[in-house]
């Protein structure tokens, strides 16, 4: 990792595996860094630090559990335990959904309970919506 400000950096920046500019940033710095810090605080560098750790333990979670589900819905399949296909697009689903909503606690306080609240909204009225023009093909 290189961290720099100036012109003077720009080319350790590009040559290492991450670089991050702090400052507002010249034109040659911006292109050869990987990632911006505004401000003259490189304090900010350890809280960059932090989120990059949470987000890949994320990750890494949200990978094992996808595989877990598919591995677990192939393996209902094949031992004839469950044949329709309907539940096992159900229950993926629901695991994309799980999987977002892990992703969504990197985002601060309260982007979990917000991001919930808004994959129900938009269910219901997508649902709603479906059913209404369903209807008005039946009826037309």
């Amino acid at each position: 990792m290189m961290v720099g400000d100036g012109f003077n950096d720009a080319a350790a920046m590009a040559a290492s595996d991450v670089g991050i500019a702090i400052g507002t940033g010249e034109s040659a710095n911006l292109e050869a860094a990987d990632v911006l810090i505004p401000g003259d605080d490189p304090r900010l560098i350890s809280d960059l630090l932090k989120l990059s750790r949470r987000t890949s333990s994320v990750l890494f979670w949200n990978i094992v559990y996808s595989v877990a589900i598919t591995l677990i819905l192939v393996y209902l399949v094949l031992s004839g335990i469950n044949d329709n296909l309907a539940v096992g697009v159900l229950v993926h689903e629901l695991s994309v959904i799980g999987v977002i909503i892990n992703g969504a606690r990197l985002s601060g306080s309260g982007g979990t309970i917000k991001l919930i609240v808004e994959i129900g909204k938009s269910i219901w009225t997508d649902t709603r919506d479906s059913f209404k023009a369903l209807y008005s093909n039946f009826v037309n």
